[in-house]
């Protein structure tokens, strides 16, 4: 029944430090309707992933029933330094910059504790020291 969800994924820049890649799917079965959507932020200035879970189902149950429904939603966040592999925080990194975000750079999010500098990025995009 859930093999048959439709999926549509879309990045979106939140500000100059921040992308969230958006997964979204619907479905129908039996007059029940699926509708879910996983939103994964990156925020390069914080160092942090926040994931947001959210899962609706409706089934119609006509004037005398009224229907059931069921929502469900999680949220949950981890620093960079919690994840096994960067490789991830490096692809969503890129996709910011191409999206026309100006993030603090990758080696300084990622760099060592005590090397780790993050620099707000200026407006005429010089740096700025914190």
């Amino acid at each position: 029944m859930l093999d048959d969800i439709e999926y549509t994924e879309k990045l979106v820049k939140d500000n100059d430090y921040t992308i969230s890649q958006v997964r979204t799917g619907k479905g129908y079965e039996d007059s029940v309707n699926f509708n879910s959507r996983i939103t994964r932020t990156f925020n390069f200035l914080a160092a942090q992933v926040t994931t947001q879970t959210r899962d609706i189902t409706y089934q119609g149950g006509g004037y005398k029933s009224g229907g059931s429904s069921g929502v469900a939603a999680t949220v949950t966040i981890q620093n960079f330094d919690e994840f096994q592999s960067k490789a991830e925080i490096r692809l969503m990194h890129e996709e910011l910059v191409k999206l026309g975000g100006r993030p603090p750079a990758i080696d300084e999010v990622l760099g060592d504790d005590d090397k780790k500098t993050i620099r707000l990025p200026a407006p005429g995009g010089r740096k700025v020291a914190p």
